[in-house]
Formats: structure tokens, sequence, C-alpha cells
């Protein structure tokens, strides 16, 4: 498995193990919520590996050994009060927008079933959790996609396309 850059910060490695964590909690990745995660692992936490290294450290880190269990040892992890609040706010986020097909919900069941778990990690209050929930999907309005809400997580890691340039026909695309 290629190994994160030496610049990468444990907490941001935990966040980004965090929101892969909480993207398989419905048993799949969605192509969408892979190919987001891979570009973030290469390009802010692997970028001197190759794309094929930087897609099998994330198929690694989103596969079944993976499971909801290692949200109980991330959790503890966030323990500044803004840590706890954004990696809730991001994983909030990454089960609203990988939604299945077919289910009526727009958070699966077992997708609840991990996000409760990793807010009892982090000890927050039924308000603050409210709070959070209320602000990310204000965010998530605002953004066109997820990849441009943690682009913004991220950006002082280094330059990112905006928004507009997403939007645009025949722009860039994960």
């Amino acid at each position: 498995m290629a190994q994160p850059s030496d610049s990468i910060s444990a907490g941001d490695l935990d966040l980004l193990r965090l929101l892969c964590c909480v993207a398989w909690s419905d048993g799949e990745v969605s192509p969408e919520e892979r190919r987001l995660l891979e570009v973030l692992a290469r390009r802010y936490f692997m970028a001197d590996v190759s794309q094929s290294e930087a897609a099998d450290t994330v198929a690694e880190m989103v596969s079944g050994a993976m499971g909801v269990e290692v949200i109980d040892e991330l959790a503890p992890r966030f323990s500044s009060h803004d840590d706890k609040q954004l990696a809730l706010k991001l994983s909030y986020m990454v089960i609203r927008v990988g939604r299945n097909v077919g289910d009526t919900s727009l958070i699966n069941d077992r997708e609840k079933l991990a996000y409760r778990r990793l807010v009892e990690g982090l000890g927050l209050s039924e308000s603050e959790v409210q709070e959070i929930e209320w602000a990310a999907d204000q965010e998530l309005k605002k953004h066109t996609s997820l990849f441009a809400v943690l682009a913004s997580r991220f950006a002082a890691l280094g330059a990112w396309p905006s928004d507009t340039l997403l939007d645009m026909p025949g722009g860039m695309r994960l």
C-alpha cells in the first residue's frame, strides 16, 4: 500500500479514513464516491505516488476489512471541539450525497447506524448534532457537489478548480 505524504497531518489522514469508512458503511461505495476519495488521496495525501497506487490505497481503505468498527477507533482521535464538528459535518454530507438506488429515505438504515455510532463516539449533544446537520444541509445547497465541499476543506493544501470551472461543459470531471 502507498504511504501518505509526510506532510499530511495525522488529523487529516484520520478524517480521510473516517470519510472512507462512512462511505462504505452501507456496504458499497458508489463510483462517484470512490473517484472523489481517489482524487483527494492522490492530490492531497499521496501526491508522490501514481494514480493506480492512490486508487489501490483508497480501495483498501474502503474495503470491507475497514468496517464501521473503525469509527470506534477514529472518533476519539478528534480531540478538539472544532475537529469533532468538522468530522461529523463531512461524514453527514458523505452519507447524504451517496444515496443508493432504491433507497426511499435520504439516509439508509446501515448509514444511520454508522452515523449514530460516530455521534456517540464524538460525544456531541443532540442540539449540536442538529446544528451541524443543518449547517451541512446548507453547505450542500450552496455547493454543486461534495467534491466542491471537500475542496473547500482542503483548499489550504493547494490549488483547486472552482465550482464554476467544474460545472462548465467539457470542464474537469472526476
